[in-house]
């Protein structure tokens, strides 16, 4: 397809990830049909197979679909260095992720509309934006006996005609329901509805797949009118500009594309600073450096990044309802599995690991720690939100022994803790002139002591459940923290954390260059036509699982976009 794509369109949109994908399409079917060019440096990921719900913790490792980035080796974690997963192709990293959909807090939104000063980003337009993106089924699950005790959702707050799947698994795991039913009987909160503004209490998990099938941003580019050109297997370098204004992007393999009209790189939180770094915008002296001249110097492009991170605690239990043990065992049992799921999407393969718990708390007394106390005003008042959750916890997730020893597996359960609203604030940075090299990846995570403080603060109220009767009735083992003083929770996680893989801020929105890459349009602060939307723009911890995020970036985005250019009209 490539051979035949011109090189001249209107509009050129760099990454086919959820805000790519979602403004290409948008930008694409407005009235007056632009021609875009939505440009990808991995494939098409066209195979069914890359979308089986229950395979959803193995797509990441699937060759050509990951970048396979590193972290630099982090202090705050013993030096140890954090795989960094990023999706490749089509769908980009919603291709590879675990597909959560967590819309996160009204009270997040409301403060990045006060952060960057725009009405479009408070909750009631948000919240309309994202029915606009969500296609909701709130059938499945519906033989799931007292189905309200889990989730009760008000249509009101869920769109229906969006091109993104979301739903629960039509069977539900007995596994997912008895963890929930040990916290509710520990005194977690009842959320019926996580998705409705407010995330607190524990919910069952909404996800992107439906009939056993996952969603990914490629679901956005179905049925594309033929305006709407995309370029897989085409790795940006860089912007090209004239003077200041940037006139196209050039290609790897040499290749110029001009852009009429805007290019818009949504390539997310790692590769959109490498592609503005090696196209002259950002830190001069990293720049000069590097040999590469300096376009704009901004010293924001590559700062402010963030990241959350996570361990998981898991605990061999003895559980007569569990069936996945005995399935991961079983190549005859796996192979009747595929068949089923490739036939009408039902079976294990729709079933196992989809029926998650997920869990956004607060910390009680945390007006009464000093982490808490020694932030700033401002800040404290965001934590202190009705809406803002200190920390997250999700149930029933991948027992990882099913996938890299299934001969030897005990049956297990994984209980997963996060860090959310991280002080810690790391940096990517060049390494090299060749702009096919990854950045340098620093998330500096652990170097703020209120994300301690959060980790070990959740971590406790976690294993005062994982030691309750409930949880201790068929549990053997839990290979935890070896106590729970603040010394062995903290070693627990340098040792065991990874990434969530949620980055963001690295090339953030804000009021002024001073402080910011972007202004509120997304447009890259002192050159033209150039607009960055994607997670690096995001200038607070959005405190939900990514995806939905991006999604709302991009349409945002591309809303603005088409209001500017008349593109409705």
């Amino acid at each position: 397809m490539g051979s035949q794509i011109p090189d001249r369109f209107d509009f050129v949109v760099v990454g086919a990830g959820p805000a790519g994908a979602i403004l290409a399409s948008r930008l694409a079917r407005s009235n007056k049909r632009p021609s875009v060019l939505l440009v990808e440096a991995g494939g098409r990921n066209e195979s069914k197979a890359l979308r089986a719900d229950a395979e959803r913790w193995l797509h990441r490792m699937v060759p050509g679909l990951n970048w396979g980035y590193q972290t630099a080796p982090v202090e705050g974690f013993d030096r140890r260095v954090i795989s960094y997963d990023r999706g490749k192709g089509l769908g980009g990293s919603s291709a590879i992720n675990f597909s959560v959909w967590t819309v996160g807090p009204k009270d997040d939104y409301d403060e990045l509309a006060r952060l960057v000063d725009d009405e479009e980003w408070r909750w009631t337009n948000v919240q309309e934006r994202y029915k606009r993106i969500e296609n909701y089924h709130g059938e499945a699950g519906d033989d799931v006996d007292d189905i309200k005790h889990y989730r009760d959702v008000d249509p009101k707050n869920h769109g229906y005609d969006g091109p993104i799947n979301v739903g629960f698994p039509k069977v539900w795991e007995p596994q997912g329901k008895e963890m929930m039913d040990i916290w509710y009987a520990n005194g977690a909160k009842r959320n019926l509805d996580h998705n409705s503004g407010d995330p607190i209490g524990l919910a069952l998990c909404f996800s992107t797949a439906y009939k056993g099938v996952r969603s990914t941003s490629a679901d956005a580019l179905v049925d594309a009118p033929s305006n709407l050109h995309i370029l897989v297997d085409t790795q940006v370098a860089r912007v090209v500009f004239e003077g200041t204004k940037a006139s196209g992007v050039s290609t790897i393999d040499g290749r110029t594309i001009h852009a009429d009209k805007e290019v818009i790189l949504c390539a997310g939180s790692l590769d959109t600073p490498r592609i503005l770094l090696h196209s002259g915008i950002g830190p001069a002296d990293q720049l000069k450096a590097f040999n590469i001249p300096v376009v704009k110097a901004n010293d924001n492009v590559g700062a402010h990044f963030k990241d959350h991170h996570h361990i998981t605690i898991p605990a061999i239990r003895a559980n007569p309802a569990d069936e996945r043990t005995k399935f991961y065992k079983s190549k005859e049992l796996q192979a009747a599995a595929r068949a089923l799921w490739e036939k009408d999407g039902n079976g294990p393969l729709s079933e196992y690991a989809t029926t998650l718990g997920i869990g956004y708390e607060k910390i009680d007394h945390i007006t009464d720690l000093q982490e808490f106390q020694e932030l700033p005003k401002e800040e404290q008042d965001h934590l202190l939100a009705p809406t803002v959750p200190h920390y997250e916890y999700l149930l029933n997730g991948p027992w990882v022994p099913h996938f890299i020893d299934p001969e030897n597996a005990e049956t297990g359960v994984s209980i997963f803790v996060f860090v959310l609203n991280q002080k810690s604030t790391g940096s990517v940075r060049l390494q090299s002139s060749d702009p096919t090299q990854p950045l340098i990846f620093d998330p500096n995570w652990f170097s703020h002591p209120y994300d301690r403080m959060v980790a070990v603060e959740a971590t406790r109220k976690v294993l005062k459940i994982m030691n309750s009767p409930q949880f201790h009735n068929g549990t053997v083992t839990i290979d935890g923290p070896k106590s729970d003083s603040e010394e062995d929770i903290l070693a627990y996680w340098r040792g065991r954390s990874e990434s969530t893989w949620h980055m963001m801020g690295s090339a953030r929105m804000g009021k002024d260059e001073g402080s910011a890459v972007v202004d509120r349009n997304f447009k890259v602060f002192g050159v033209e036509q150039l607009r960055v939307a994607d997670m690096s723009v995001i200038p607070i911890v959005s405190n939900n699982h990514t995806q939905t995020t991006a999604y709302l970036t991009g349409l945002t985005a591309a809303d603005k976009l088409v209001r500017e250019y008349g593109l409705d009209e």
